[in-house]
C-alpha cells in the first residue's frame, strides 16, 4: 500500500523514536494517532500490538500496575455518599461510573459537591473520577483538600500518591505512599502501587520486593500476582540481555554501538552507577554520540543529581547544533536567575534523541523496500543519510535500493562509503565484492573475504563461497 499522509510518516517517526528509547507509552500514543489518521497504514497493527505489549510490561504508563481500588470500593463509597432529600444520588453517580460516563458522573459529583464539599466518600470518587478524565491537577487538588480534611487517612493518601504517580512526579509520589504505609504498613493495594512507583523509577528490585510483600498479605489477589510475573519476566530478560552485551563489548570494545546498548539496558535495569561507567566511557571514545548523553543525563535526573543531570543534557543540545534556539536561551536566562529546576524543563523540550531519527527513517524505508516500492524506500533512506551521513545503515541501504533500480555504479560508491564509515560492515563488504567482480576481480575477491571474515549473514556468505571456490 502507498502512503498518502505525510503526516502519518511524521507522527510513526516519532513514535519509532520514542519506541527505541525505551519510552513505550509516548509511542503508543503516537502509534495510534497514525492508526486513526490512516488505517491502512503498513504494518502499524503490528507496530501498535508491540508497543501495548512493551508498555504493559515496562515502565511506562503504568496504569496496570496501579491497584484500581476506586472500582473495589465503588458500591461502599456510593452508599455512603447521601444528600438530604437525595437518597437515589450516591446509586445514579455509581451507575455513571460503572459505565464509563465519566463527564456525566462529574456533573453529578459537583453538584454534591455544592452541597457536601468535605464529604469523605465524594473527595475519594471526585478525585478518582478527574484523574480517570486525564485531569490530574484538579485530582490532585481534591485530593489535597481531602487530606488537610482526613489527615491521617491512608486510603487519601494512596489516591493522591496514584495521582502523583500519573503526573511523572515520582519524588512526591514516593513520600506519599511512604506516608501511607506508615499509617497503614500492612496494606497491599499501598504496596502494589509503591512497587508500580519502583517500576518507573527502573528500581525492579524494590519493585519485585514490594510485590512479594503485599503478596503475603493478600495472597490470592491475581492483580497482583500477574505484576509480580511481569516484573520477573522483564528483569529476567533484561538480565540476559546485559550479559550478553558485557561479552560482547569486552571482545570488541571500539564497537560503541554495543557500548551504547549496554549502556541503556543497564540504565533500564536501575543499575545507574554502571550505566554511567559505561556511557562515560562510550562518549569519550566518541562524545558525538547524543544518545549516550541523552540516558546519562537521564540517569543523573533519577538520581537527583541536578547540576550534572543539567550538564550531560546540555553537552546533549549544544553538540545537536540546537543552542541558538529559543528554548535554549530560555535555559540560560533561568540558570542565570538560579531557577535550575524550570531551566532543566525548558532545556530537556529540545534534549531528544535527534540521531535515532534517522533509525526510524530506516525502518520505515525497509518497510517500502520489503514491499518492492523502491522509489519511496530511496526516499526514505537519502532523508536518513541527510540526518546523519556517518550512519553507514543509511548509506548502505541507499545502495541497496539503487541497486535495485539497476542504477550499479552509484549503488557501488554507496557499498564504498558504507565499508569507509565502518570497515567492519560485512553486508556492504559482500555487496561491494559482487558489483566489482566484472571490473576488478583482486579487489571483489578482498571484499568478499573480508565479509566472510566478518559476521555475514548466511544468504550472502554462501554465494561468497560459491564465487570464492570458483575462483580457486
Amino acid at each position: 500500500m502507498i502512503i498518502k499522509s505525510k503526516e502519518a510518516e511524521e507522527l510513526f517517526d516519532r513514535g519509532i523514536n520514542y519506541f527505541r528509547a525505551g519510552f513505550y507509552s509516548s509511542a503508543l500514543y503516537e502509534f495510534n494517532k497514525v492508526k486513526k489518521l490512516e488505517p491502512g497504514y503498513p504494518n502499524i497493527d503490528f507496530v501498535i500490538e508491540a508497543a501495548l505489549k512493551k508498555n504493559s510490561e515496562v515502565a511506562g504508563q503504568l496504569t496496570s500496575f496501579i491497584e484500581e481500588n476506586f472500582d473495589a470500593d465503588l458500591q461502599q463509597l456510593s452508599d455512603e455518599l447521601t444528600v438530604e432529600n437525595s437518597s437515589d444520588l450516591g446509586p445514579e453517580v455509581q451507575a455513571l461510573l460503572k459505565r464509563g460516563c465519566f463527564n456525566e458522573a462529574l456533573k453529578k459529583l459537583r453538584q454534591v459537591e455544592s452541597v457536601i464539599p468535605d464529604s469523605r466518600p465524594l473527595l475519594l470518587l471526585l478525585g478518582n473520577t478527574q484523574r480517570r478524565l486525564g485531569m490530574y491537577a484538579d485530582a490532585e487538588k481534591t485530593l489535597q483538600r481531602a487530606m488537610h480534611v482526613y489527615p491521617e487517612d491512608s486510603e487519601i493518601l494512596n489516591n493522591l500518591g496514584n495521582v502523583l504517580l500519573s503526573m511523572g512526579l515520582l519524588k512526591d509520589a514516593e513520600e506519599t505512599f511512604r506516608i501511607a504505609l506508615r499509617i497503614s504498613p500492612d496494606d497491599p493495594r499501598i504496596l502494589n502501587n509503591l512497587g508500580a512507583l519502583k517500576m518507573q523509577a527502573n528500581d525492579l528490585d524494590d519493585a519485585e520486593h514490594l510485590f512479594r510483600k503485599a503478596l503475603k498479605f493478600r495472597p490470592s489477589w491475581a492483580t497482583l500476582k500477574k505484576n509480580l510475573f511481569n516484573l520477573q519476566r522483564r528483569i529476567k530478560a533484561l538480565d540476559e540481555e546485559i550479559e550478553k552485551l558485557r561479552n560482547e563489548f569486552f571482545v570488541h570494545p571500539s564497537y560503541l554501538d554495543i557500548g551504547l546498548a549496554l549502556g541503556k539496558s543497564l540504565f533500564f535495569r536501575g543499575y545507574y552507577s554502571e550505566a554511567r561507567s559505561v556511557l562515560r566511557g562510550v562518549l569519550k571514545q566518541n562524545p558525538g554520540l547524543l544518545a549516550a548523553w541523552f540516558y546519562l543525563a537521564s540517569s543523573h535526573e533519577i538520581a537527583e543529581d541536578a547540576e550534572k543531570a543539567l550538564e550531560c543534557y546540555r553537552e546533549m543540545v549544544v553538540r545537536s547544533g540546537k543552542d541558538t534556539c529559543s528554548e535554549f536561551l530560555n535555559f540560560e536566562i533561568l540558570m542565570k536567575q538560579e531557577f535550575f529546576d524550570e531551566a532543566l524543563v525548558e532545556l530537556k523540550k529540545i534534549a531528544v534523541l535527534e540521531l535515532d531519527l534517522a533509525s526510524s527513517r530506516i525502518n520505515l524505508g525497509v518497510r517500502y523496500f520489503e514491499d518492492c516500492l523502491w522509489e519511496d524506500a530511496l526516499r526514505h533512506f537519502e532523508v536518513a543519510v541527510q540526518i546523519n551521513d556517518t550512519y553507514p545503515d543509511a548509506v548502505y541501504w541507499v545502495g541497496m535500493t539503487l541497486l535495485q533500480l539497476k542504477k550499479l555504479a552509484k549503488a557501488k560508491d554507496c557499498f564504498a562509503r558504507a565499508v569507509e564509515l565502518n570497515p567492519d560492515y560485512a553486508d556492504a563488504h559482500f555487496q561491494l565484492g559482487m558489483l566489482l567482480r566484472a571490473k576488478a576481480k583482486k579487489k571483489a575477491i578482498a571484499h568478499l573475504e573480508k565479509a566472510l571474515s566478518l559476521n555475514l549473514r548466511p544468504s550472502f556468505a554462501r554465494i561468497a563461497e560459491k564465487i570464492l571456490d570458483e575462483q580457486k
